[in-house]
């Protein structure tokens, strides 16, 4: 179960928007098994748009970072939402080889 900590910056969160967030994000943790904590925070952006930052931690004392802007909410979490799982699947495979060639010396 990933913890998922939601704020806003000069903008008024209400349930359907958290309630997106929680389901695109908290989705990620079937990308990476140590994703234990992931901070998201909505800015009210300049010209009408909104920006999310979405912070990682995984287990291995690693954080992973990405971030969005786009003209509605929602588009900025799904496409943020999309950098995160591309980014925890990157390394997700780094991992593995890392551990095959690993296995391989010994």
């Amino acid at each position: 179960m990933v913890a998922i900590t939601i704020s806003g910056v000069h903008v008024n969160l209400d349930e359907r928007v958290k309630t997106h967030i929680n389901e695109k994000i908290g989705a990620l943790s079937r990308f990476h098994q140590g994703l234990s904590k992931v901070h998201v925070t909505v800015h009210n952006a300049e010209k009408n748009r909104y920006r999310v930052d979405v912070d990682m931690h995984l287990g291995s004392h690693k954080d992973v970072v990405a971030h969005d802007a786009e003209d509605t909410i929602h588009a900025a979490i799904d496409v943020v939402s999309d950098k995160c799982a591309s980014q925890l699947r990157k390394i997700h495979a780094r991992d593995v080889h890392a551990q095959r060639h690993a296995d391989q010396r010994t």
